[in-house]
C-alpha cells in the first residue's frame, strides 16, 4: 500500500515541478491538474486501508478458527509427592493423568520425583527438572518447611508450582495455589467416633508424621474433637511411625508391650494404622481389651480391613480428585486464567456401617 501511495505522490509532484518551470499557458493549468492527482492519490489510499482492514480481519478469523480448532502445545509437567511407595499418591497420579487425557491441546510429559519420603531428595529432583526444562510443578512436600528452598527456586525460575495435600507457608505467594483435603476435619470426624465409642480414662497411641503439615492438622482435629466430647482420656505415647506400614508394625509391636492395655491407635494415614493392625495380630503379648485403630486416607485396603472388622475407620478423601483439580489448576495458570489460592477437598469418615457404600475396590 505504501509503494502505491509513493507512486502516485511522486507522480503528482513531478508534474507540479513541470508546471512551475515551464511556459505561461502550463502555469496557470497546474494547479488543476495537480489538485486531480492529489485527489486520486486520496482515494487510492482509502481503497488501499479499506483492502487492509478486510485482510486484517480475515487474519483475525483465521487465528480465531485455529484457536477453535486448538494446536498442540507441548508441555513438561513435574509430579512431585512426598513418595510413591504409597498407594495414595499413585490414586493421586491418576487423577493427575485423568485430567491431561480430558484436556484437548496439550501433549503433556508428566515426569515423576521420587522423594521417598526424602525433601532433601525431593529438593534435589525439583532442581533438576528445573534445569532440565519443565513448565509446572505439581508438589506434595514430604517435610513443609524444608520444601521452601526448592519452592524459592521454582519462583525465580517462572515456573509456576501447584501445591497438593500437604500445605506450605503461601504468605509471599510462593505457590499459585494449595488444593488440599479438609485435613483437619479428617482427623476430627475420626476423634468424634472414637470418643463416642471408647471408654472413659481411655489409654490411646498417636502415630504422627509431624514433617507434614497435613498430618499435624490430622492430629489436631482428633484430639480437638477428643476434647469436645468431655470424655477423660490419656494419650500415653505420640510415635513418629513415618506415615509406612513397616515402620509402624515396628513401632506398635514396641508400644503394646509396654502397654498392653491401650484402648485406641490413631495413626495419621492408612498405611500407619495398617501397620498397626498388623502389630496387633502379631502381638507377642497378651492383649487385655480390642484396640480400636483409626486412620486416614480411605486406602481400599484399608477399607477392607474396616469391612473385616480388623480397623474402626478411616478419616477419608478422594486423592483422585486431589490429582485431578491439582492438574487442571496447571492447565489454567499455564493459559493465563486465575485460580482460587486455596482448594479445599471434602473428608468424611467410612467405618463398617458405611464402607460398602465406597467399596473396597478402589478409592473413592
Amino acid at each position: 500500500m505504501r509503494k502505491k501511495i509513493l507512486s502516485v505522490l511522486l507522480a503528482a509532484t513531478m508534474v507540479f515541478s513541470l508546471a512551475a518551470c515551464g511556459g505561461g499557458e502550463k502555469e496557470t493549468e497546474a494547479p488543476k491538474e495537480t489538485e486531480a492527482k492529489t485527489e486520486a492519490a486520496k482515494d487510492t489510499e482509502a481503497a488501499d486501508a479499506d483492502t487492509t482492514a478486510a485482510a486484517d480481519s480475515t487474519a483475525a478469523a483465521d487465528a480465531a478458527e485455529s484457536t477453535a480448532s486448538g494446536e498442540t502445545k507441548t508441555i513438561t509437567i513435574g509430579y512431585a509427592p512426598a513418595t510413591l511407595n504409597n498407594a495414595f499418591w499413585l490414586a493421586v497420579k491418576d487423577g493427575v493423568q485423568k485430567a491431561i487425557e480430558e484436556r484437548t491441546g496439550y501433549e503433556v510429559t508428566l515426569v515423576d520425583i521420587d522423594a521417598g519420603g526424602d525433601q532433601a531428595k525431593m529438593n534435589d529432583g525439583i532442581s533438576n527438572l528445573l534445569g532440565a526444562g519443565c513448565d509446572a510443578m505439581l508438589v506434595a512436600p514430604a517435610d513443609s518447611t524444608a520444601a521452601m528452598s526448592a519452592l524459592e527456586e521454582c519462583k525465580n525460575a517462572g515456573v509456576p508450582v501447584i501445591n497438593f495435600d500437604t500445605p506450605v507457608d503461601n504468605t509471599n505467594g510462593i505457590v499459585e495455589t494449595i488444593i488440599a483435603s479438609d485435613n483437619y476435619n479428617a482427623g476430627y470426624v475420626v476423634g468424634k467416633d472414637a470418643a463416642s465409642k471408647m471408654p472413659e480414662d481411655a489409654k490411646i497411641l498417636i502415630l504422627n508424621s509431624d514433617r507434614a503439615s497435613a498430618c499435624v492438622q490430622r492430629k489436631q482435629g482428633f484430639k480437638d474433637a477428643l476434647d469436645e466430647s468431655g470424655k477423660k482420656y490419656t494419650i500415653i505415647n505420640d510415635l513418629d511411625g513415618q506415615g509406612d506400614m513397616e515402620v509402624s508394625l515396628g513401632v506398635v509391636s514396641n508400644a503394646i508391650v509396654a502397654d498392653p492395655d491401650l484402648d485406641v491407635i490413631f495413626a495419621v494415614n492408612d498405611p500407619s494404622a495398617m501397620g498397626s493392625v498388623n502389630a496387633i495380630q502379631q502381638a507377642t503379648v497378651e492383649l487385655e481389651k480390642e484396640i480400636m485403630v483409626y486412620g486416614v486416607d480411605g486406602n481400599p485396603d484399608a477399607k477392607l480391613m474396616i469391612k473385616n472388622g480388623d480397623m474402626e475407620g478411616t478419616g477419608s478423601q478422594s486423592p483422585e480428585t486431589l490429582g485431578y483439580d491439582s492438574m487442571m489448576a496447571a492447565f489454567d495458570v499455564l493459559e493465563g486464567k486465575s485460580i482460587e489460592p486455596e482448594i479445599v477437598v471434602d473428608t468424611f469418615l467410612i467405618t463398617a456401617e458405611n464402607v460398602d457404600e465406597f467399596g473396597t475396590d478402589g478409592w473413592q
